[in-house]
């Protein structure tokens, strides 16, 4: 059992499946139209079937086959910042089974995910920053935390109906495909692939059967602000290079090193083992948005950046990892912190 209770694995490919759940929470339903007034997901249940070799690797499950099925049992509930006037969001918590897990033995995996996203309003449709929490709690194994904080500076647009086109007849335009069907009154299915399977998988057997529970909206709950990024003072470039934020900077275009290091984190590091950092130019480049494709298509708002010129900078020590772009201006754009229990 010591090999299914694996750190997570260090790569951005965490989204296949903490953001694959977060995105069924906006299912492409006209709220406005009915008559009991503004309604929201207050429950998520179902199953996600790891078909692709990235969603099993995001797990840490690099050694078992294809195939292994997550069984969700999430509560969803709205929430405002008790630090922050205009910072609301919401918060998912609850159960994640992973069993049917084959090819290296056999096993299964009992866990508890808590997955935050809270936004910054300053004006309509405009949003100034954004902070994205990924907790994942095994039960009897090694417990790992993601926190991402967004800084849009000009403030990004992303109004409420931005990605109504999405969506035709309950499926979406492009893929990865995805179907929504009414069930009973205050409940509806969704079916889906993961990126990277093709269309027959609806027909055949999906890898994505969730249902979400709809009620009217319910008030929000305060909750702590997350933790505030502080610049690292004194830190120097290191002869090992960070490991643990790899499959982040791959996500970049990343230039020459350069021993000019501004680094930022939401805790303190202690003993830094590894120290890096490289330009950045930001001209020309396109958004970073990780699962945008499959969140748009469920007409959900997705959390994305557009690199900045600037320095990108990975601290690490034994337990947690720190990444940031910091602007020519000396400005944190963002930052990236993944911890290990």
């Amino acid at each position: 059992m010591d090999d299914l209770r694996k750190p997570f694995a260090a790569t951005a490919e965490w989204f296949v499946l903490g953001l694959v759940v977060f995105a069924t929470l906006s299912i492409g339903i006209d709220f406005e139209s009915d008559p009991q007034g503004e309604l929201e997901v207050t429950h998520l249940s179902g199953t996600i079937t790891l078909s692709t070799r990235s969603s099993m690797n995001a797990l840490g499950l690099d050694d078992y086959d294809r195939g292994a099925k997550a069984t969700l049992d999430i509560q969803v509930q709205g929430v405002f910042s008790s630090q922050c006037v205009n910072c609301i969001g919401i918060s998912m918590q609850g159960p994640v089974n992973i069993t049917e897990l084959m090819g290296s033995g056999t096993g299964r995996i009992e866990a508890n995910i808590a997955v935050l996203h809270l936004q910054e309003h300053v004006g309509e449709g405009l949003i100034a920053r954004e902070w994205l929490s990924f907790h994942w709690d095994v039960t009897g194994g090694d417990d790992f935390t993601w926190d991402i904080t967004i800084v849009h500076s000009p403030p990004m647009w992303q109004p409420e109906d931005r990605f109504n086109a999405g969506f035709s007849e309950g499926e979406s335009r492009t893929g990865p495909w995805v179907l929504i069907e009414s069930m009973l009154e205050g409940a509806y299915n969704v079916q889906g692939c993961l990126p990277g399977r093709s269309m027959p998988c609806l027909i055949s057997q999906p890898d994505i059967e969730l249902t979400s529970v709809i009620e009217p909206v319910k008030p929000p709950l305060s909750i702590p602000h997350p933790a505030t990024w502080a610049e690292i003072q004194n830190v120097s470039s290191t002869n090992q290079t960070p490991s643990k934020t790899e499959s982040v900077r791959d996500l970049l275009d990343i230039g020459e090193p350069t021993l000019e290091l501004q680094a930022w984190c939401n805790d303190d590091l202690q003993e830094i083992d590894a120290a890096s950092a490289w330009s950045i130019d930001g001209s020309g480049t396109t958004a970073v948005a990780p699962m945008s494709i499959y969140l748009e298509a469920l007409a959900l708002p997705s959390t994305s950046f557009t690199p900045v010129s600037g320095t990108w900078t990975e601290v690490e020590s034994q337990n947690q990892s720190c990444a940031s772009l910091v602007d020519n201006n000396g400005l944190l754009r963002v930052g990236i912190s993944i911890s290990e229990n």
